[in-house]
């Protein structure tokens, strides 16, 4: 059995008609032609070209974002960071110094290891 052969048989539920009455799901009858999968395929990639032309400026930044965003920043020159809750506002220096002062746990097997030799000298 093919497959339109097998869709012509499905039936679909009507909500207008009684419940004891069913009409057949309705297939679309045909194929796209050449000219019509190219002009679908066409559309499509023009569509996304013209979307992308009008959001590439919404994604663009400018030369001086880039300037400063290129030049690097002392810690003193971050914004605190809000921790919220009993720790409120904190500043880089503060978080640097405590991560120094209390290192995370080293754990158990992620020590790296050299890598093996491959002969040679």
């Amino acid at each position: 059995m093919s497959v339109r052969q097998l869709l012509r048989r499905v039936t679909m539920s009507d909500t207008s008609c009684g419940p004891a009455q069913r009409s057949p799901a309705s297939t679309g009858g045909g194929q796209m032609t050449t000219g019509q999968i190219l002009l679908y395929c066409g559309s499509c990639l023009a569509l996304t070209a013209v979307g992308m032309a009008f959001l590439i400026h919404k994604a663009s930044v400018s030369a001086a974002v880039i300037a400063h965003s290129e030049t690097p920043q002392t810690m003193g020159r971050f914004a605190p960071i809000q921790m919220g809750g009993l720790y409120g506002t904190v500043t880089v220096r503060e978080l640097v110094n405590y991560y120094l002062q209390n290192p995370p746990p080293a754990r158990q097997g992620t020590a790296t290891q050299a890598p093996p030799g491959i002969g040679g000298c």
